[in-house]
């Protein structure tokens, strides 16, 4: 009986196909992520810790430009005005300072002076300012520039409880760089009526 061969079967060749696979696109959507979040978050955790770390000190600008404040009022004469107004009747005390490009002057008058003394104190004031810094140049704004402010103040005494404010004289005179000089009675109000209508509780 003859043997019957097995048949063998010849490997069939497999077709293998390798696909290429492309490259995934997370890690780079991850980092975009983080990233758009970050910034945001730097920069307000500059500003607080920069707001933080200067939070004691004032904020100091300048509303003034190059063209400004020139000339400039020196500190030697403030110190000749503060000076020359002790030479005036009636005067028994004197402050002056010079700050935001105000010149203010304070003059405690003697108790029993009347409103006309304290305007006509403020007004020789005026004149010694004038006389050491000329008010057409100090105090008035050019097309150059803005200019310094003039405020002269003359008061009988502070009010306290010792002293009422009914018994007060204030006069106060003004002159800003952009205006003419203004005296004004601080003790009396420039519209009555006005006053008259408001309510008080």
């Amino acid at each position: 009986m003859a043997k019957q061969m097995k048949k063998v079967k010849k490997p069939q060749k497999i077709q293998t196909t390798i696909k290429e696979k492309k490259p995934k696109q997370g890690h780079k959507l991850v980092w975009f992520t983080i990233i758009v979040i970050a910034i945001p978050c730097i920069i307000v955790g500059y500003v607080l810790i920069t707001s933080l770390g200067g939070q004691n000190k004032p904020v100091a600008g300048n509303r003034f430009g190059k063209g400004d404040l020139d000339p400039e009022i020196t500190s030697e004469m403030v110190k000749q005005i503060d000076g020359e107004m002790m030479n005036i009747e009636g005067v028994e005390a004197v402050e002056t300072n010079l700050k935001s490009a105000t010149l203010r002057i304070s003059l405690d008058i003697s108790d029993d002076a009347s409103s006309d003394t304290a305007a006509s104190i403020c007004d020789k004031a005026y004149s010694i300012v004038d006389s050491i810094c000329p008010v057409s140049t100090y105090f008035t704004n050019t097309e150059e520039g803005k200019m310094y402010d003039l405020e002269i103040a003359a008061y009988t005494y502070l009010v306290d409880d010792a002293h009422p404010v009914e018994g007060q004289v204030y006069v106060q005179l003004t002159k800003t760089g952009a205006g003419n000089k203004v005296v004004d009675n601080m003790n009396s109000a420039k519209n009555q009526d006005l006053v008259n209508q408001i309510k008080r509780y």
